[in-house]
């Protein structure tokens, strides 16, 4: 084990460079997933207009749940195996690497058989109407495996990044999206295979990113590997790999409830074309917050390690960096949004003129706190890292269940379709206020300040 301990990943002088180390893999990576992502809509958009967007649209609590335990357990586990290494006890984090293979595999299953076995009514549930049922329903009994394996893939490329290897685990995102890229048109124009051609590609993408992890992860390049040895269940470590994982957990499911009861405000007050709007709405905005992810996630292990091995001030001063880095993309991406809100709108369809002016406006109202943003996200995945789930809970459901869902429910009685539109902007607004609140009161305990340095 000395070998390990001699290639410690997390051993460099200036702190800027291992954040760029970890930090940037996953910003290209994820950066690129949600513009191919983008692009398979666009395709879909050309291919069936506003009614295909809206199918995938109704899809994307569905995949928020497969995402919520992904991260529940990839999250969870990736954080203490981090916590664990500063604490210079490698074979217990290898022992967490094993655990969480096995852990995600249960979950990803589950929710497969689960989404299968209701599916019908799943769909109506997130917001399908008979207009948009049959398209969804087509999509989604393509997808399911596809999604099983990026729930595992996803939660078990934590590792690989924590690991130090932040580069290989871009690649990981890189592969599968390029991989979506290419096929995606080539099923739906050229097989004519439409919406299932559109879901094809994503399993293809899915299948080949899974294949690569685990490639990863088995190889003998890898420092830490997976070994039938840590198959074995510990009810230790998945006790503890739930509860520092939970706050994302809650976080991914409600937003997935969110999304339901946001598909049927925008159903009553506006029918498909707002879902439609919306789902366009949402997927721009990725291109944005998914890089902003990556910043975070290269951030986590940082800050966890350091946690761990109780340099709290080295913790902090991670933090305060990611957040600038963080709110300097946010901002251009802010500007840019508001400056072409309609060009980008045409993108998707250059022939539906009332999709494309509901879209601008959607884009304009749903960006305008975009440049706070990474103050709520990135405390929310500090206090994951230093292992105050709880924290991270309040803050994830603070936006989700406490402000948005009752924003969605009473705005639209006075402000109609815009009131939907409004409400998960308001609710940005508070809970970010609320992290600030948090990270200042913990900042004041360690002797440090949230925007300025400490005098003396």
């Amino acid at each position: 084990m000395s070998a390990v301990i001699a290639k410690n990943p997390f051993k460099d002088k200036k702190l800027s460079s291992l954040l760029i180390k970890f930090s940037a893999p996953a910003v290209a990576g994820m950066f690129v997933n949600a513009l191919f992502n983008i692009i398979s809509r666009i395709y879909i958009g050309q291919d069936m207009g506003a009614l295909g967007i809206a199918a995938i649209t109704v899809m994307f609590p569905i995949g928020l749940l497969y995402m919520a335990f992904s991260a529940l357990i990839g999250i969870g586990s990736n954080s203490l195996f981090s916590i664990r290494l500063g604490e210079k006890l490698p074979e217990e984090a290898q022992r967490i690497l094993g655990n969480g293979f096995i852990l995600l595999a249960i979950m990803a299953g589950s929710v497969t058989l689960f989404s299968y076995t209701f599916l019908d009514k799943l769909l109506e549930f997130c917001g399908a109407n008979s207009e948009i049922l049959p398209l969804a329903k087509a999509y989604a009994k393509v997808v399911f495996p596809g999604y099983f394996l990026f729930a595992i893939g996803a939660g078990m490329n934590h590792f690989i990044r924590s690991s130090g290897r932040p580069k290989t685990a871009m690649a990981t995102q890189f592969i599968g999206a390029f991989i979506n890229f290419v096929a995606a048109p080539l099923f739906i124009f050229v097989f004519k295979w439409g919406i299932v051609g559109a879901g094809l590609a994503t399993v293809c993408g899915q299948v080949i990113s899974f294949s690569w992890v685990i490639y990863c992860l088995t190889g003998k390049r890898g420092i830490y590997r997976l070994q039938w040895k840590n198959f074995k269940l510990h009810w230790y470590i998945a006790k503890a790999v739930v509860a520092i994982g939970f706050s994302q957990w809650a976080f991914s499911l409600a937003s997935g409830a969110l999304n339901v009861i946001l598909n049927h405000a925008l159903l009553k007050y506006g029918g498909s074309l707002a879902i439609s709007a919306m789902g366009i709405a949402v997927s721009v905005n990725t291109i944005v917050t998914m890089p902003l992810g990556g910043i975070s996630q290269g951030a986590q292990p940082l800050i966890g390690y350091n946690h761990g091995a109780r340099k709290f001030k080295t913790a902090i001063q991670t933090l305060k960096m990611a957040l600038r880095w963080g709110m300097l993309v946010t901002t251009a991406g802010f500007i840019v949004l508001q400056l072409f809100a309609r060009p980008v709108a045409t993108i998707f369809n250059a022939n539906d003129e009332a999709l494309i002016h509901l879209t601008a406006h959607v884009i304009r109202i749903f960006n305008i706190f975009l440049p706070i943003i990474p103050l709520q996200m990135m405390t929310t995945s500090f206090f994951q890292a230093i292992n105050q789930p709880w924290k991270a809970a309040f803050l994830s459901l603070s936006r989700q269940i406490l402000l948005v869902i009752p924003l969605v429910l009473i705005l639209p009685l006075f402000w109609g379709l815009n009131g939907v539109f409004v409400a998960p902007v308001l609710a940005d607004l508070i809970s970010t206020l609320i992290a600030i609140a948090l990270l200042r009161n913990f900042f004041h305990q360690h002797g440090q300040t949230l925007f300025f340095k400490k005098k003396g």
